[in-house]
């Protein structure tokens, strides 16, 4: 008897025990959920690596102001053209490119090459890293407060006297303007990294709305910048050195987007 007693008093005793996880379980579930839901009442869906992808893609516009007032431009050199001389290294394929010229050649208008009158614009909010002789006038680096290790690079240029190494600037800020001594100047952008220093067209890194405004001038990404293939197609003649970079002879029209 004793036996049986104490079996059925070990069964109920499991009954309650199982009985009362479960309504246990129950009672949480619905706090987990209401973790999860935003201030909708409705679950928050997770991350999709699309919708992260998207992020990151628009995070690489952060030139939101046009470094150049384009009503002063006659017309722009295409990325990986023949102009000028060689510049070119690793581009953000981690790609090793020569004999090109991975920056961008300005030409005022005219009538506007003899005086201190073409201006430049700082092309986002940061810092001016770096002013380098580059004669005639100066080379100013320019860092970007939103991407810190891009670097837009105005060459031959004459910057403003408040406007010193180590300065802040906001984008649309003039801090100067292209050298009278020269009948261009040139643009540029850089990334300084573990990888060293990596090339880009400052094309690619324009919001819509500078987009836009060269867009309607008739310039574009696809017409402004020669791929890579096609220039390793055709590749830049050359004729001598000039301060130890391969020389590109002469000035092609090919290689240039004239402004409408």
């Amino acid at each position: 008897m004793k036996k049986e007693a104490l079996t059925v008093i070990a069964v109920v005793a499991l009954t309650i025990f199982l009985v009362s996880g479960c309504v246990q379980e129950n009672k949480q579930q619905p706090a987990e959920d209401a973790s999860k839901a935003g201030e909708s009442g409705k679950a928050s869906p997770e991350p999709s690596v699309t919708a992260t992808a998207v992020i990151q893609k628009s995070g690489d516009k952060f030139i939101v102001a046009n470094p150049l007032d384009l009503s002063q431009i006659e017309r722009i050199s295409k990325f990986r053209s023949c102009i000028g001389h060689d510049y070119s290294g690793l581009n953000k394929n981690g790609e090793r490119e020569t004999l090109r010229s991975m920056k961008h050649y300005v030409e005022p208008l005219q009538k506007l090459r003899a005086g201190n009158t073409v201006k430049i614009f700082a092309p986002f909010d940061g810092k001016v890293s770096e002013l380098l002789e580059s004669p005639p006038g100066k080379q100013m680096f320019i860092s970007a407060n939103a991407a810190p290790s891009w670097n837009f690079i105005f060459f031959h240029i004459s910057q403003l006297p408040e406007v010193r190494q180590g300065s802040s600037v906001k984008a649309g800020q003039l801090v100067g303007y292209a050298h009278q001594e020269i009948h261009n100047f040139d643009i540029g952008l850089k990334q300084f990294g573990f990888r060293g220093q990596v090339f880009d067209s400052p094309f690619l890194h324009m919001s819509a709305a500078v987009l836009d405004e060269y867009a309607a001038r008739g310039v574009n990404p696809e017409n402004i910048i020669i791929p890579k293939a096609e220039r390793d197609a055709e590749p830049c003649p050359v004729e001598g050195t000039r301060n130890g970079d391969a020389n590109f002879p002469g000035s092609r029209d090919q290689d240039y987007v004239k402004l409408e």
